[in-house]
């Protein structure tokens, strides 16, 4: 799941949830969408957490050389 980019995650989650507001979902399904939902959830967060991190060392030092993109090139050479 890692390399889920966090607005493919946040897509699928509202993918799970809207599935599982359908009434002719059975409890298994609900359980298994639940399930995967929390999976996107806790990805959501590391990646959220990762980049605070990276944002707060940016702050610190007021240097740019610590921004990395999720592919590890800081942010200027990614273009």
């Amino acid at each position: 799941m890692e390399e889920l980019k966090i607005e493919e995650a946040f897509a699928k989650l509202e993918e799970l949830l809207a599935k599982m507001e359908s009434p002719e979902i059975t409890l298994e399904e609900s359980f298994a969408c639940y399930e995967e939902g929390m999976k996107l959830v806790k990805h959501c967060s590391d990646t959220i957490d990762r980049v605070e991190k990276q944002v707060q060392v940016i702050a610190s030092d007021g240097s740019l050389s610590e921004l990395r993109s999720f592919g590890g090139r800081p942010e200027a050479e990614a273009d």
